[in-house]
């Protein structure tokens, strides 16, 4: 386990990061699931809520096995309290030799947070991302209107670059 002045303070030990295995599917599939039901459950009704039951576990099972993807979960003594997913690109020829990490979802359960779990999964994700894979700048996608994803990757040195704007039919 890593110990943190925050934890310290609050009585609670930090969850332990690790690369994710295939023991780890019902797990992160659950976690999945409680990230799909309050991000886009609540910032976008046109996202299917029910995937990551439905398709969730193929899903893992394809990424763990993908040299170019990175699965993390935190543990703590209740069990899986947290995952990140993300993976590096391939340079193309509008970008060459341009490699950028993308992380795909991120989620920590309630007792794991303010902690620096999220942090520690971010930060470990990163460090991946550039020193084992050469990816010049990492990226994540945000709703616009979770204002405290975006306040999380603001002091964790993220900076918005583009905008995607959408006009709803009707």
């Amino acid at each position: 386990m890593r110990w943190s002045p925050s934890a310290w303070f609050a009585g609670a030990v930090t969850a332990e990061i690790r690369l994710a295995t295939q023991a780890d599917v019902e797990g992160l599939v659950g976690l999945e699931g409680q990230l799909f039901a309050g991000d886009a459950g609540e910032h976008d009704p046109g996202v299917d809520v029910t995937w990551p039951e439905r398709c969730g576990a193929a899903d893992f099972l394809a990424l763990l096995g993908n040299e170019k993807a990175l699965v993390l979960v935190a543990t703590d003594a209740l069990g899986p309290c947290g995952h990140l997913v993300g993976w590096v690109s391939e340079a193309s020829e509008v970008r060459r030799g341009v490699v950028t990490g993308y992380l795909r979802s991120l989620f920590v359960e309630e007792r794991a947070r303010r902690h620096g779990t999220a942090s520690g999964l971010v930060e470990r994700f990163v460090a991946w991302a550039e020193g084992e894979r050469g990816a010049v700048s990492v990226s994540v996608t945000a709703y616009a209107r979770n204002q405290n994803a975006r306040a999380f990757y603001a002091d964790l040195g993220f900076e918005t670059v583009s905008v995607v704007l959408t006009r709803a039919r009707g």
